[in-house]
């Protein structure tokens, strides 16, 4: 079979579904990512065979440009500013995806939720559509299943005559069922299984450390949010409850930050899921791959949240007890640290993270579904709508 991946907007969308493209790939099966302009270097360098559809890189400075930056105000300047990037985003990849279709013929598309252009193109085909899941499904709350509904509005307007998928879509889904509710489609589990970028690991990494071990990582899209994230500004207290403190950023993060304390260990370019295994507990911004990945090594976490999306995923894991959610506006540096001492001396949440890393592990692992995948594309039906032009 041809399967055709197809992501937006960012590499780490693409991430969880590497997993299940490269189980695929060695299935037999020929496997190819399409994507747009921001994301092409980072699914280079994922290790897949890349088709970029789109010359538009703007999502990044879009959303930068979007950003309101003031403390208990809605994150965006506009309520929808997010559906406008979303529906800006698919109408820059319709034509080149739609061509790239036409050319290559996929017996089915694998999409991640905000990759709209691959939703409009495989239903104005009729070929079988999966939307692969990073976290928390987004489209099964009131605000994501407005924002999907809207941007397919925007989409339908400048592309009158579109069509979207009907709600038989089968929805894989790496996210255990504690902090699941799935929206529209059938859903597939599959195991979460952690995907970086390639890096290097430090040796000191392999060795036990002498006390409790944090790791705090604030993810990459911080771009021109007005004072960073919360966590860049609690990072260098922490050491004060004792702990040895590895902090996972980018070299342009830390170069900000000015000289760290004693008992924060600063790397960049070294692969999350290495640094995990060496610690009691993770401090993060809420992003699905670093969520999903504390799970699978059942750490309990505290997710400090600055977008909806990533409220969702923080408020999903606190409900299960494995960890604790603050938002961007009550993180001062006293309530972090407060919340890590919790973490690391209320044994309950390390319990619940346990229990909820056996759930996670339990999953079929993504060799099983791609040898049921054949399966899953027969049961697929749907019935096939007019092409329209770009769609």
């Amino acid at each position: 079979m041809r399967i055709l991946f197809v992501t937006s907007v960012s590499s780490s969308h693409l991430a969880p579904m590497v997993p299940l493209a490269w189980a695929l790939r060695a299935a037999g099966h020929d496997v190819r990512v399409a994507c747009d302009a921001d994301t092409a270097p980072g699914a280079l360098a994922l290790g897949l065979t890349v088709v970029r559809v789109s010359a538009d890189g703007g999502f990044a400075r879009r959303h930068r440009e979007s950003v309101r930056g003031v403390p208990g105000e809605p994150y965006y300047q506009e309520r929808g500013a997010l559906p406008r990037m979303f529906a800006d985003n698919a109408l820059a990849m319709l034509d080149g995806l739609a061509a790239l279709v036409d050319r290559w013929r996929p017996h089915a598309v694998v999409h991640e939720p905000v990759a709209f252009a691959a939703e409009a193109v495989a239903a104005a085909r009729g070929i079988p559509t999966l939307r692969h899941l990073w976290g928390p499904d987004l489209f099964g709350t009131p605000p994501g299943a407005w924002l999907r509904e809207r941007v397919r509005e925007l989409v339908t307007a400048e592309v009158p005559g579109s069509v979207w998928p009907s709600a038989r879509e089968f929805v894989i889904d790496p996210c255990p069922a504690p902090m699941q509710r799935l929206g529209p489609g059938i859903g597939v589990p599959v195991r979460f299984v952690p995907v970086d970028r390639p890096g290097r690991v430090p040796t000191w990494l392999f060795d036990p450390p002498e006390r409790h071990r944090l790791c705090v990582t604030w993810g990459t899209f911080t771009d021109g949010v007005p004072g960073g994230h919360p966590l860049m500004r609690a990072v260098c207290g922490l050491p004060r409850l004792g702990m040895e403190v590895v902090l996972v950023a980018r070299a342009e993060d830390l170069a900000g930050l000015g000289e760290l304390p004693a008992g924060v260990r600063a790397v960049t370019g070294v692969p999350l899921h290495a640094v995990l295994p060496s610690c009691t507990a993770v401090a993060h911004h809420g992003g699905a791959n670093t969520l999903l990945g504390a799970v699978v090594r059942g750490l309990p976490q505290l997710v400090v949240s600055d977008t909806f999306e990533r409220a969702l995923n923080g408020g999903r894991l606190a409900e299960t007890g494995a960890g604790l959610h603050l938002n961007a506006q009550e993180a001062d540096p006293g309530a972090v640290d407060a919340a890590v001492r919790r973490l690391v001396t209320d044994d309950r949440h390390a319990r619940a993270a346990a229990a909820l890393q056996d759930r996670v592990l339990t999953r079929p692992s993504p060799v099983q579904v791609a040898g049921s995948f054949e399966e899953l594309v027969v049961q697929w039906s749907l019935p096939v709508a007019p092409i329209t032009k770009g769609a």
